[in-house]
């Protein structure tokens, strides 16, 4: 590859000090073999067993364990191999140059790796493959991490900044989006396979499945490119061409958001399966400002509008949708991921995650990582929630409980690769200390032991005026409201979900002051809610049934108090369709019209089919019907159609449910007749007509036998000299006499509406 530059092999990790420098490297066992080994005939030499034997014995065994423990999971230090968690991640560090990896179970960093040359650099660490890859974004170069020397030698510079580097399964790419281009590199050597492929520049995010399937948008045509098993295949059209495209894997299943179009569409090599108009005012808001995330875990897909604050997570394989709010006051807000039933959406103003909780239609205590403006990157990975600024010496992995786990990336001691006498970089970085401070021990004063410090006193200063004590109300709150009683709060604001046909909404009670019920308000003509009124201990559920699927509705919660004291309403929910996006149609059936030239296409509705528009297409034409049946026509015999049903309504559409129309003649048996007063033999035709062809065969006279006809065509009209009879209609026949034409004044297929037209 023209300026690129690669470094093969990797060397030796040096596991001692400059007096094994030249000595040929041991293996791991060799290594801690040795050192158990010596550690043993010290421990012999010093603490061998005298009479007091139990307590020698008691001292090697404990020595013992701890050799076994170093032979087990490595000593920890520099020149040692560590064993990293199987549970972890990479992360990376600008400030530092290094990729740090952690335990996902409790956060600790049991490993680092420097990267060469990348000091100061913002990387992409590629580790859904089988290797660990590392994209210096501002030089091009990718290098591997070995996370068993704890090293990065295997190197390959492409030379340019700006590239993507994706890996899954046994592929990894480097895109350059700028210019267009897709190159396969080999994960374990990092270097370049097979030639460049050009796609033309503009390429959008690309991502690789857990199949090694690549996906390229190319916005410019309003498509995604798949290539499978390393090689390009055909573009699937998701959009209008110059669309804003990005790609997102959830749960190992290419989707594709149309931001143009606020649409999110469900990819297969095929092509689309199926189509989700987004809602919840997401639809209303510009392109740029609709963040989806890069990969879930998790078939529930989480879109956030970062100008509006509406929330979607949309179920990519039943199509229902939960729709909230998200303040976005004083919050540059990110790309949102989902774990569990917990959304995470990082804020960039203040290094920390906003977390809504869809169990309980709430936002909880925010998690701080940083405590600091910046960049924070989200994934999820072995069910764990990773959150990383590359730029901060903080990072967090968050379980699905919702525990965190902060991790100090620049800590020392950890395994490395580095030469001893090294100097760490971490010395000139922030600590990870956490910000506050832990409670001192209470002195012990007298009495208690120690001695007392004369006590501090502070400053006098002038005392507050004096206030009037609050009112202390005389009557029960909850039934007769007066003053001094708690004000009345307002409801949290409603969780809508869509549904076939219905809307749930749920939302957090009123704090404070219990209300005596809650009312739901702005459900529509045509509409029901039940129950009627929620009561002050729940369920905190309203349940809207009707309404047209092409119309949003929002709906709001009033808290109605006791005694006098005010009704308060809660904000108006996202607004929702009372419907899902229907699956495909089913159990597809193609029934033949009399004579061919067409056919008859029935289907069975699909589940959550409410406001259902079927497309019938062929080629050459499509019919849109709200039936579950459509006649094709016009149609050539002696071909093969290929039909497909799909689905659409307002919030969506389906896979298409495909099959064929056959309209091959069907076989008929028929008898050679008006052949009984003729004395010449009747002949079989190569082609319909005496004019031009020859003959394939002849009946002889009065043959009035069993012949199969296959279809009838039109040819040299004929005259059938004793029955009167002219006709320019010929039968297609097989027979043991030749196969070809017999003039129709023979055969009468003409009135047989069994014998198909051949075209």
């Amino acid at each position: 590859m023209a300026g690129a530059g690669s470094t093969r092999g990797l060397r030796p990790r040096r596991l001692s000090e400059e007096t094994l420098a030249a000595a040929p490297a041991p293996g791991r066992g060799t290594v801690l073999r040795q050192r158990a080994g010596s550690a043993a005939t010290t421990l012999w030499a010093t603490m061998r067993p005298t009479r007091n034997r139990s307590t020698g014995y008691l001292a090697i065994g404990a020595v013992g364990a701890l050799i076994a423990t170093s032979v087990a999971v490595g000593v920890g230090a520099a020149g040692s191999i560590p064993r990293l968690a199987d549970i972890g991640a990479w992360l990376g560090s600008s400030g530092s140059g290094e990729a740090a990896h952690a335990n996902g179970l409790t956060g600790d960093v049991d490993g680092k790796v420097k990267l060469p040359g990348m000091n100061g650099h913002s990387v992409t660490i590629a580790q859904d493959g089988r290797t660990v890859l590392v994209l210096d974004r501002k030089t091009g170069k990718v290098v591997r991490i070995d996370p068993s020397q704890l090293t990065a030698e295997q190197s390959t510079n492409y030379g340019t900044s700006g590239l993507q580097l994706v890996s899954g399964g046994t592929y990894a790419y480097v895109v350059d989006a700028a210019k267009g281009t897709v190159q396969r590199i080999d994960p374990a050597l990092t270097t370049p396979t097979g030639d460049k492929v050009q796609l033309g520049p503009g390429l959008g995010t690309a991502a690789v499945d857990s199949q090694g399937t690549l996906w390229v948008p190319q916005p410019a045509k309003g498509t995604v490119v798949p290539f499978v098993n390393g090689a390009k295949s055909a573009e699937v059209k998701v959009a209008a061409p110059d669309h804003d495209l990005v790609l997102t894997l959830a749960q190992g299943r290419p989707v594709v958001t149309d931001r143009t179009d606020a649409v999110t569409k469900v990819l297969t090599v095929a092509g689309t399966q199926q189509t989700f108009n987004l809602q919840g005012g997401i639809n209303d808001s510009a392109p740029v400002k609709i963040l989806v995330p890069a990969t879930t875990d998790s078939p529930m897909m989480p879109i956030l509008a970062s100008d509006s604050g509406a929330l979607a997570l949309v179920d990519v394989t039943s199509g229902q949708s939960i729709n909230a709010k998200v303040p976005i006051q004083g919050h540059a807000l990110g790309a949102p991921q989902v774990l569990g039933k917990k959304v995470y959406i990082p804020d960039g103003t203040t290094g920390s995650l906003l977390v809504y909780d869809t169990a309980t239609s709430a936002f909880q205590d925010s998690v701080n990582v940083t405590k600091k403006p910046g960049n924070l990157e989200l994934f999820v990975r072995n069910g764990l929630l990773w959150v990383n600024d590359q730029n901060n010496s903080s990072a967090a992995v968050i379980n699905a409980g919702g525990d965190v786990h902060t991790i100090g990336k620049y800590t020392d001691k950890v395994p490395t690769a580095r030469k001893k006498n090294d100097k760490p970089v971490e010395d000139n970085v922030p600590s990870s200390r956490p910000t506050h401070q832990a409670q001192q021990p209470t002195r012990p004063g007298k009495g208690q032991g120690g001695n007392t410090r004369p006590p501090t006193h502070a400053p006098a200063t002038t005392p507050p005026p004096t206030q009037a004590p609050p009112t202390t109300p005389t009557k029960n709150c909850a039934i007769n409201w007066e003053a001094g009683c708690p004000e009345p709060q307002t409801p949290g604001t409603p969780q809508a979900q869509s549904g076939d046909g219905s809307i749930t909404l749920t939302f957090q009670p009123a704090s404070g002051l219990t209300p005596k019920r809650y009312l739901l308000k702005g459900v529509g003509s045509g509409q029901t809610a039940t129950p009627s009124e929620v009561g002050p201990n729940g369920p905190f559920t309203f349940q809207v049934d009707g309404g047209a699927c092409g119309t949003e509705f929002s709906y709001t919660v009033v808290a109605e108090y006791a005694g006098g004291a005010a009704s308060k309403e809660s904000k108006s929910s996202a607004p929702v369709r009372p419907c899902v996006a229907p699956g495909a149609p089913q159990s597809l059936k193609i029934s033949n019209n009399g004579g061919g030239h067409g056919a008859k296409v029935s289907w069975k509705a699909p589940s959550g089919a409410s406001g259902v528009t079927y497309k019938v297409t062929w080629p050459g034409g499509s019919q849109s019907t709200q039936s579950t049946s459509q006649s094709v026509t016009g149609l050539e015999n002696s071909k093969q159609y290929d039909v497909s049903v799909s689905t659409s309504n307002a919030a969506g559409s389906g896979a298409a449910t495909s099959g064929t129309i056959d309209l091959t003649p069907p076989d008929v048996t028929m008898n050679i007749t008006h052949n009984d007063d003729d004395p010449d033999p009747l002949a079989i035709r190569t082609v319909a007509s005496t004019k031009s062809g020859g003959r394939a065969g002849q009946f002889p006279s009065n043959y009035q036998g069993a012949v199969t006809v296959h279809c009838r065509t039109t040819g040299s009209s004929e005259y059938h000299p004793y029955d009167k009879v002219t006709s320019d209609v010929w039968g297609k026949i097989s027979s043991g006499s030749g196969n070809g034409y017999v003039a129709d004044i023979y055969l009468d297929s003409r009135f047989n509406s069994a014998v198909w037209e051949c075209q």
